[in-house]
């Protein structure tokens, strides 16, 4: 259908462009990606004004609005008595970062009234984020073999960034866009299944060489752990799982073997998870006189009293873990507010990270066990009403595709036991406010296009 110049112009098409614009501001990063947000967001109470927030709210709608009420509450009255005691956060790092994070809020309402109102054409976003998810793939490749990617970006013996220059999360990208890209043909009326499997079989193959090239182990996991759920629950992708595990295992077993950076790199994530997993070994322990004389350093190495015996441990994951619990136990039921985990955490651990790299854990350090809570509910109620909902009771949800990918990212990106960035980051917060959006939105529409 060819695009007039009133097509242009109407409202319909251009918050349709700054929606389909979101897997692209992600590779351009947080400056570009914070301002399609607020075109966003002025753009639709513009257009809508404030149909935007006259519909009813529902339970869920109602938590939402709760969470961010209490991070509001928390960041104030943790600034007012840090500036009353000259404690922490002198310069209201706390309130700015709060009265910020509001707009996430606002993205949620504008959002799930765009969707709910068929504003919203999935078609194009699918499009989009699969072009976008082949071009990372592609520069991947093509830093791969030449050393450097179309920018110039220099590759680095184990990791590539791609298009992403200093930083190393192509493999992250790819894990939550390129979900899309096997959804898309969908929305295109083709007969021919032989012609649809060559293209899902292609898409695979590029996007998991992609990721292993990558070098981002947890996002590489994560992904295959999305599909084999995918092929789990969907009935009809249920006879192509037995493939799927041949295919992958095929690709990474013959990458493996033949290039020494990619199986150095995975050899070594191997012994970090044994490392992680089994800390209290016999080989770590150390005397009570080394604990007492023994300092932290900057390999990340530390003493854990466990069963009255004193061990070294190295391993980041673990000290993460470690200096998110023992700053959560400062302020165990309320928290001090968001970002507060790093005025925080060096009170009571050395050598702080920003976060303690694990949402929950950074939930709980920064808002509590009422936040947590809080939140934790929101995610159980999502996941009944949409997992639950359409997987094991006849609902309007069966036969819709298009959440589909929505539900198993959120359930990826919410595992409880992965590592991850920080929960109030950027590009975190959008990704996992734009999921929460999009799947309410889903669930409560009666009928779809």
């Amino acid at each position: 259908m060819s695009l007039t110049y009133s097509k242009v112009l109407s409202k319909t098409f251009f918050i349709n462009f700054l929606f389909s614009f979101i897997p692209i501001s992600f590779i351009a990063g947080n400056l570009l990606l914070n301002t399609n947000i607020l075109l966003i967001l002025l753009s639709s109470i513009i257009f809508y004004k404030q149909a935007v927030f006259k519909e009813k709210f529902s339970t869920i709608d109602k938590l939402v609005i709760i969470f961010f009420i209490y991070i509001l509450c928390i960041g104030f009255y943790s600034s007012l008595v840090s500036y009353f005691t000259n404690n922490f956060d002198k310069d209201f790092t706390i309130v700015i970062k709060t009265l910020l994070y509001l707009r996430f809020l606002l993205l949620y309402f504008v959002l799930k009234y765009l969707i709910k109102n068929n504003i919203i054409n999935f078609k194009v976003f699918f499009t989009t984020s699969a072009l976008c998810s082949i071009f990372v793939c592609l520069d991947i490749f093509y830093q791969f073999v030449f050393g450097k990617d179309i920018f110039g970006y220099k590759a680095i013996p184990r990791r590539l960034s791609g298009p992403f220059g200093d930083e190393l999360i192509a493999g992250g990208y790819l894990q939550r866009f390129s979900i899309f890209a096997f959804f898309f043909p969908l929305f295109f009326k083709f007969n021919n299944r032989k012609i649809i499997s060559i293209i899902f079989s292609i898409l695979f193959c590029i996007i998991f060489l992609s990721l292993i090239f990558a070098g981002n182990r947890i996002p590489l996991v994560l992904f295959l752990i999305m599909l084999v759920l995918i092929f789990l629950f969907e009935k009809k992708t249920r006879k192509y799982f037995l493939v799927f595990i041949v295919v992958s295992s095929s690709i990474f077993l013959t990458t493996y073997n033949f290039n020494n950076d990619i199986k150095n790199h995975f050899s070594y994530f191997k012994k970090h998870i044994t490392k992680t997993i089994f800390p209290f070994t016999a080989e770590n322990a150390i005397s009570t006189e080394v604990a007492k004389n023994f300092t932290e350093n900057a390999q990340f190495s530390y003493i854990v009293i466990f069963d009255g015996k004193s061990y070294r441990i190295k391993s980041s994951h673990l000290k993460d873990l470690l200096s998110g619990y023992r700053t959560w136990k400062l302020n165990k039921y309320i928290g001090d507010g968001i970002k507060s985990f790093q005025f925080n955490c060096p009170k009571v651990f050395p050598n702080c990270s920003t976060h303690p790299h694990n949402y929950y854990l950074e939930i709980l350090s920064n808002l509590g066990i009422i936040g947590l809570l809080i939140f934790s509910s929101i995610i159980l109620i999502i996941l009944y009403n949409s997992l639950f909902i359409k997987y094991f009771r006849k609902s309007h949800l069966n036969d819709n595709h298009i959440i589909t990918p929505f539900i198993f990212l959120f359930l990826v990106e919410l595992f409880p036991l992965k590592t991850t960035g920080s929960f109030f980051s950027t590009q975190n917060a959008t990704f996992i406010l734009f999921l929460l959006s999009v799947i309410i939105a889903l669930t409560q529409k009666k009928k779809l296009n």
